[in-house]
Order: C-alpha cells, then structure tokens, then sequence
C-alpha cells in the first residue's frame, strides 16, 4: 500500500505541470451548450476545430470549413474536390491550412468576407496524388505538414517534400514541437530533417493504436484506443494507472488534450468525455447522461475564454470548465423548479414542486458519480416549499403540511392547510413556529421528536417570509400587503399585539416586501434597495451600508449570510456576494453569478451555503453549485464582427459575407476591385453583427452607431441586425460593439461605405447643371438685355407714341377747330347753297312759272290766230309769239343756272360733257334738271317743248348714255 502511494506522488510529481492556473470543479457538471446539425445545418459529423486570432470559430465538416460566430453558423468554403474536411491548423496570419479527403491547400480570407481555397495538390507529383484522408495537419518551423495514411506532405516555400513509409502509417502526433508518427510494423518514429526515424526501443509501441501523446516534465504520457494511459521515461514504457481505466479501456480513447490547469481530457468513441488530474483521479466524466448530446468524441479544444469545444461523430458541444458554477442537478428539461436545499447527515435534500429528493452528498462530492442520484422521498409529491435542520430533527413544509424527514423516507407531523416555513422561538429551542398558508402554527418538541400543539390564533396572514429580532418580536412579509411586526403571549398560542408597516410608514412601497435577518438585524428587501427601522422615529428607512453598495434602484429580493460573515443577495436580476475586509470596507462580487439570471423561481430565490465553501442556487434549471476555489478570468477581451453586410435592393446584393458561394468575386484580383461605394440605388443596407464571446453568447447585448447617419450610439440590446434605408450620400462608418454577460464590453467593429447620390446630383450632373446654368443665365442675361432693349425701343416708341399722339391732339385739336371752321365754312357754304339753292329753286320755278305763262300767252296767241279776229294785229301777236319763243329758248337765264348748278353739284354739268361729249346743250339741261330730281312736267316747260317731247328727249339721252333698258335714268344722273 505504502508503494503503491509513493508511485502516484511520483507521478504526480512528474505529470503535473510546474504552473497550475486554476482547478476544473469536481462538484456538478459544467454548463453545456450543444449545438446539433439542425442548428449549424452543416453535416453531423465534425473531426477538428480551431479559433483564429480574432477569437472565430472553424470546424472541420463533411461539408467543408464551418465556422461559427457566436451568432451565426456557415460553411465558409470547401476543398476543390468538395471532400469532406478532416483537419484544420492556422498560422499567425489566419491563413488556415486544410485536410481533406484525397485533398489538402489552404484558404485565406478575401476582402469582401469569402474564404478562397486553394489546393496544394497540383505541386505534388502524379505518383504521389492516390492518397486518403488528410487526418493531421500541423503548423512547425515555418513548415506546413500534412499526414495521411498513405504518405507525409511538408509544404514550405511553394514546394512539397512527400516522406513515404514502407508500412501504413496509424497515427501522427506533434509533442512539444517534435514530431512522432506511429507505423504499425516499426512502432513510434520521429519526424526529422524529412525522414523517419525510429526512436529508441520503438518497437514497444507496435500495434498500440495510440491516439495522443503528451509531454510531461519527466517524460511522455501516452493516450492508447484501447489499453488505457502509458508513461514513457527513460525508454521505459510503464502503464498509468487512473480510476477511470475501466471506462478508458471499455469505451476506447479516440483523442485527448492537455489544459492549461494541469489536468487532461480524453475523449472517447463510446463514453463522451473524461478529465482527470495528474495522479490520474477522476475529476468528470460528462457523457450523453449528463448533458452530452453524442458520446463519440473526434477532437478538443480550448479557446481563449477557456471553453472546451468538443467536436463529435454527431454535432457540437461547448463545455464551460472554467466557470466555478456547475449543475448538480439539471432539470431544464423536467420542468422541476427547486424552492430549497439542505445538507443533512451527509445527505443532499432539494425540495421541488414535484416533492423532496435526496442524494448522497458524500459520495457524489468524491467523484463517485454513478453511485450518487437523486431520489425520491416518500411520502410527498406536492410543492414542498421549505426545508429546515431544527434541533436534530430535518422537517420539510409542504402544501398538505408539515414532515419530519428521516432517510428516504417522511412522516406527516401536522396536517394544514399548508406550511410555507418554519422558525424556532428565541430562547426556546423547543417551539417552532411554522408560517401557514392562513396564519401560524406552534410545533413543541417532545422526546426529540416535533409535535403539533395548536394553530395560534389572532393572526390569519399568509406567513411565507418569517423571521425573529433581538428582542423575540416576529417579523413576517406579506408581498402584497405590507409588514407585520408579532408579539406573542407567553404560551404561544395567540397573538398579542400586531404592528403593520407599509408605504405610509417610509416603504418605497407596499408591494413585493421581505425581511431578513442579517448580523441579528431586521433589514426589509423592497422594489428600491435595503430599508431598516429607525430606532425613535420607528420609521422606515434606508440602510445605508446596502444603500452604498447595492444601490436604491433595484429590487431586493434576497439577503442570507454564511457562516463567514459573507452576505448573498439577489437584487433585481443579479446575484451577488458582499464580503466584510479586514479594514471594515466591503467588496461586492457578482460577475460569477451572471449565469443565475432569470433562473430563479419568482419569489422562492433560495441560496444555500455550508461550512465547506459550497453554495448552492435553486433555480427552474436545477440546482446549481458554486465553488469559491475556482477562479474564472472574467475581464478578458474579445472582439464584435460584422458577420454579413448586404444591399437590401436589388435582393439579396451582399457586399461582405463569409458564407460560402454567396457572393460571385472569388478570386483575390477580383475582391480588390470591390470598392464599398455604392450608388444611390442602393442606399438601403442591411448589417447582421455577432461577438467573438461565447459563454452565454444569446445574453450579449450589441450597441451600434452609423456614423455620418446617427448622432450617437443606441441602447444595448439583444439585436444582432439592423437595417439602414434611404441613406442620403455621405461616407458612412458603421460601428457595433459587444456587451456580455460580465458587462465587458468588446473591441469595435466597423464597416466603412460610401453611397453616392443619384445620377442628378453627381459632380457631372453639377457640372452640367452649372453649365445648364450659365447657358440659362446667358439667355437670361441676353433676354433681359433684349427686353431692355425691347423696354428701351418701347420706350421711344412709346415716347413718339406719346408725342405723335400729342401732335396728333394738337393736329386733332387744330382740326377740331378746322372742322369747326370748315363746320362754321361748310354751314355758311351750306347757307349760301342753300340760298343759291333756294335761289336755284326760286328762280328755277319762277323760270317755269314764267315759261308756263309765255306758253300760255303763246298759246292764246295761236287761238287767236286760228279764230282770225280782225281786232286783234297779228303782225304784234307774231312779234310777241317770237319774243316769246326767243325767251324759252334763251340762254341767258341758263348760263346764270348753269355757273350755280356746277358749283352745287361738283362741275356736274362739265364732267357730264367731258364724259359723254355727244350731248347737246338741251340734253344737258335735261339731265340737270333731271339731278334736281324734276319730273316730267316739271322739265316740260323749263325746256319749252312738250311732255311728250321731254319723253323723246330722255330717251334719246338713254341711247347716248348707253344705258341698259332697265337701269333708271334719274339714279344714274344722280349717282353720277
């Protein structure tokens, strides 16, 4: 026994490294996050993993490289054969170098996001281009090495060395920079200057099918498939004994890996995950039961954050094995919300909705997992609210009453209407007072065993929150009234006195009070901070070391102290742990505890803590242990990405993505043409965005600003795309940057682009536009000078206008004054006409009159000549009948008539004689008379002829007028 000691601690000497950084917990499983193929939508199965310097996630897929963001999962390119990936290894330029099947290169990241593979086969002779799976790809010395089955290919300086072994090869290995590769018939040989080379006393690993070798201080620890851990010193190849070979032997080791604690994790085909220490002690076993989603597991990984990633045959698992919290129990699939837990007897009691259960603590708190399970205690399946150690005895408060528990099983040692808690009398060790749905009950202990004495009266309260003062005074919260304070008689069995508190009383407000019992003072959790009672106002108060430390905004809703004078608490959604320094300050820490938010059952917050350091929480997800001894870096940094950016018209115009075949450039001349300036049309944009944080990745919350666009970063929220429509022109920077779960906010991320404006406010359109304008402004300045010249010819025209109408007024005026006088002229003209006329007339018809009479003479002249009277001297009668007849043929009166009528009628009798010269002088003065409108007879005697010869005489003139038989001779004369 005593070798047998001093070997592990050898070994543990020898295994252990030299700088331990922190203790995986032993206690409870870490929090997984699985990830299967209907999330990732890639292949199930996935054989390696890498983050690059960013903090990016890459798998090796079926499908090909997928990598994970924290938010998004894609398969960001493949192999040129379309192969399945079978490892991975990243230089310190991200430029990650690729194994696949029959296939192996590289890819590197293009400018617009895209991944571009290029294969590294082409370099290889023919001869040396039938091979299989690429397993192993590793990054040494500036050399790249690929191992297949079939043959090595180191790739350095654009040329490949292909090293070739006589047998198949098994396995590859990189150890502390060397390089070890296992050969089925010659056992473990060394990669060196491009040969193999057997080490010494190689042949003891023949057959061995070794799947990881790591180096210890001292020597090699040795990972086989089947027969368990080896030591390798001195040449001497030694079996390791741990308390898991049983499982490692069965389930065979499929891949390890060394963590940074000092421990290892071993994967296995048919067990999930192991991790023991350097003595080989089991430190986890987590598998499919415990939260796994496969069992098979092909790689391991740990990142920056110190996650573990596990690659399996069928999806992906994200194990937090730095977090101090872990789940004993998980039921976040059962729906099993745990109000309390207590240690008793060395066992682990946890009180549900679904009853109480137990658990061997001791146990399980060993390592001795498979022998530790919660089971059920008989005798209740209703929400057991409360559990409590009093005395020796454990009781537990459940919706029918109140048990005492003993082992696996309860007794009923009071039927109520329902017990919420129970709390022993100050200086009373044998009463209990137990608060019920209505009121209180009173519990006397007797023969070690608690009995029911009677229900007190007085009070009829619910009485959930229960706590006692100094003094022996009850305290008890109702949530939705306010606080009573209870003093009892001396038997306990009624009230005394009740005194009620509630806003009126300095209470921010009546609803959602508690009480608590902190350094054997009464403190009260209220929706702002912590309050007291003032000792002489009796007032409520705030207290002011709580004020101080958790603020006055949120609501209390949890104080319990340890027995190391910490204080836990719950205020709004945090948890945390104040602890008193030596100096008398406090130090408050919750960025542990981040995980419990929105775990806890609203109302029934419970914390648990022992002697030991072990805390519990009692959540809706179980029951959640927390270690003290694990430390956890929580202010590490970590980066925002903008995953994806894209044009959201026309559809689907990506400008930046990683997601494989999305956008056409997939050459790197290609990318740099691809500017980030876009024109106008594509003015609306849409930015999906992530952080390289993944503990808790659905919790982190992103602010953004799109700078040229907004005046100021936005709200923390849970959004991880925005969107940006009708953009103005403008160069834009779009920043985003991360908050996780411990309020450590990333290094920004941002994506510059410009949009330009339409084609109508281009620096051509301006141009245009200034030319469009000078050309306008010199029509308008050419118009104007036009309509000037128009304004100033218009003037002048204006002003000739004005004077032509002024001499036109004068000439108007003058010949207003002209016509007046021509008026006055033409009146005295129309008067001396007029009198002419009328003298005309007058002696016109005096001329007639005078003619009728010679004719009437003439003609008793010619009776008396017929009748022959011999009285009468006819030689008298014949001179007087030729004077008579020398008077009507006379011109002397005509030519007096003749000067007036020309001068009445316009030279009428001229322009008649010039016109038609063949007219007599008779025929003259018929066609004046005929002017002066004279009939017939009135011409007759004028002319001293007959009617009947003025008739032949009109006629006559007729023909020498050559009128037509119908025309009116009297209206041509007139009209002449």
């Amino acid at each position: 026994m005593t070798k047998c000691i001093i070997r592990i601690l050898v070994l543990s000497i020898i295994l252990v490294p030299p700088i331990v950084k922190a203790q995986i917990k032993k206690i409870g499983v870490p929090f997984i996050t699985n990830y299967n193929p209907k999330t990732y939508k890639a292949a199930s199965e996935n054989w390696d993993v890498l983050q690059d310097s960013k903090g990016m996630m890459f798998f090796a897929n079926h499908f090909g490289i997928m990598q994970f963001d924290g938010v998004r999962w894609s398969i960001v390119t493949q192999p040129e054969n379309k192969s399945m990936v079978r490892s991975l290894a990243i230089d310190k330029k991200d430029k990650m170098y690729v194994g696949a099947q029959g296939d192996f290169g590289y890819a590197i990241q293009l400018p617009n996001g895209q991944y571009q593979y290029t294969s590294l086969v082409k370099l290889l002779p023919e001869s040396a281009r039938n091979f299989g799976d690429v397993v192993h790809t590793v990054i040494l010395n500036n050399e790249v090495i690929f191992f297949s089955y079939e043959e090595i290919f180191i790739y350095k300086n654009n040329k490949i060395k292909v090293v070739k072994s006589n047998a198949k090869l098994d396995d590859f290995f990189e150890v502390n920079k060397e390089i070890y590769v296992l050969d089925n018939a010659k056992g473990l040989l060394q990669l060196k200057n491009n040969a193999l080379t057997a080490i010494t006393n190689s042949d003891q690993f023949a057959g061995m099918k070794i799947r990881k070798i790591f180096e210890t201080k001292n020597g090699l620890l040795v990972l086989t498939q089947k027969n368990g851990l080896f030591t390798f010193k001195d040449n001497q190849l030694k079996p390791f004994v741990t308390e898991a070979d049983n499982v490692l032997k069965q389930n065979q080791i499929s891949t390890g890996i060394q963590l940074s604690d000092g421990y290892f994790g071993i994967g296995t085909r048919q067990s999930g995950l192991i991790v023991i220490d350097g003595l080989g002690r089991l430190i986890q076993h987590i598998n499919k039961q415990m939260g796994l989603q496969n069992d098979y597991v092909t790689n391991l990984k740990v990142d920056k954050e110190g996650n573990l990633w596990v690659t399996l045959k069928e999806g992906i698992s994200l194990i937090q094995i730095s977090s101090p919290l872990s789940r004993v129990l998980d039921t976040s699939n059962s729906e099993t919300k745990i109000y309390c837990s207590q240690i008793y007897q060395d066992k682990l009691y946890i009180a549900t909705d679904n009853g109480l259960f137990w658990m061997d603590w001791l146990s399980y708190k060993n390592g001795k997992h498979e022998n530790a399970n919660f089971q059920h205690v008989s005798g209740m399946s209703e929400n057991v609210w409360n559990i409590g150690v009093f005395g020796s005895s454990l009781l537990a408060f459940e919706k029918n009453g109140i048990f005492e528990v003993s082992g696996n099983s309860a007794k009923l040692v009071a039927k109520t209407d329902g017990a919420w808690k129970g709390i022993l009398v100050p200086n009373h060790p044998d009463l209990l007072i137990v608060g019920g749905y209505n009121g209180m009950y009173l519990l006397k202990k007797t023969n070690n065993t608690w009995v029911y004495q009677n229900k007190i009266k007085g009070f009829e309260e619910s009485s959930r929150v229960i706590e006692t003062d100094k003094n022996g005074d009850f305290w008890v919260a109702h949530g939705y009234k306010g606080i009573y304070k209870i003093q009892f008689n001396k038997t306990f069995d009624a009230v005394s006195k009740v005194e009620f508190y509630n806003q009126k009383n300095g209470f921010p407000s009546s609803l959602f009070l508690n009480t608590f019992k902190i350094d054997n003072q009464i403190l009260f959790g209220t929706t702002k901070g912590v309050y007291k009672q003032d000792s002489h106002s009796k007032k409520m108060i705030p207290e002011p070391v709580f004020k101080k430390y958790l603020g006055m905004e949120n609501h209390i809703r949890l104080l319990k102290s340890d027995n190391q004078d910490n204080i836990w608490y719950v205020s709004g959604e945090n948890t945390g742990k104040i602890t008193k320094n030596s100096n008398g300050s406090f130090e408050v820490e919750e960025l542990p505890f981040r995980k419990l938010r929105y775990l806890y059952v609203p109302g029934f917050e419970n914390i648990q803590t022992t002697a030991s350091g072990d805390v519990f929480f009692g959540t809706q997800d179980g029951l959640i242990h927390y270690n003290t001894i694990k430390n956890k870096q929580y202010q590490t940094k970590y980066k925002a990405v903008i995953s994806e950016v894209k044009c959201i018209f026309p559809k689907d115009s990506l400008l930046f993505s990683s997601r494989f075949d999305v956008l056409p450039n997939k050459t790197k001349e290609a990318c740099e043409e691809i500017s980030n300036v876009l024109s106008h049309s594509h003015n609306a944009l849409h930015f999906s965005f992530s952080s390289l944080f993944y503990d808790e990745a659905d919790a982190t919350k992103y602010e953004y600003w799109l700078e040229g666009f907004e005046p100021k970063w936005s709200e923390y929220s849970l959004q991880t795309e925005k969107e940006y429509t009708n953009l103005p022109e403008n160069e834009y920077v779009f920043h985003v940057r991360a908050k996780n779960i411990y309020d450590m906010v990333s290094e920004e991320a941002v994506f510059r682009f410009e949009v330009l404006p339409p084609w109508y406010r281009t620096i051509w359109a301006y141009i245009l536009y200034l030319i469009l304008y000078s050309v306008v402004i010199y029509f308008i300045v050419r118009y104007q000078k036009s309509l000037a010249e128009r304004d100033r010819q218009q003037l002048i025209l204006n002003q000739e206008k004005e004077l032509l109408r002024s001499r036109a007024e004068l000439n108007e005026q003058r010949l207003t004054l002209e016509q007046e006088n021509m008026a006055i002229v033409h009146e005295n003209l129309q008067t001396t006409i007029n009198l002419k006329n009328a003298k005309v007339a007058s002696n016109t018809v005096n001329l007639i009159h005078l003619n009728e009479i010679l004719l009437s003479i003439k003609e008793l002249i010619g009776q008396m000549d017929k009748k022959n009277d011999a009285n009468v001297n006819f030689s008298l009668l014949t001179k007087i009948n030729k004077l008579i007849d020398h008077e009507l043929q006379g011109d002397k009166h005509w030519n007096e008539f003749e000067e007036i009528f020309n001068q009445l009628h316009d030279n009428f009798m001229q322009r008649m004689k010039t016109t038609y010269p063949e007219l007599t002088p008779r025929d003259m003065r018929l066609c004046a008379y005929l002017r002066m409108n004279f009939n017939t007879k009135e011409i007759a005697p004028l002319l001293g002829i007959s009617v009947r010869g003025v008739e032949d005489t009109r006629y006559r003139i007729r023909k020498k007028l050559q009128l037509p038989s119908d025309a009116n001779i009297t209206e041509f004369i007139l009209n002449f």
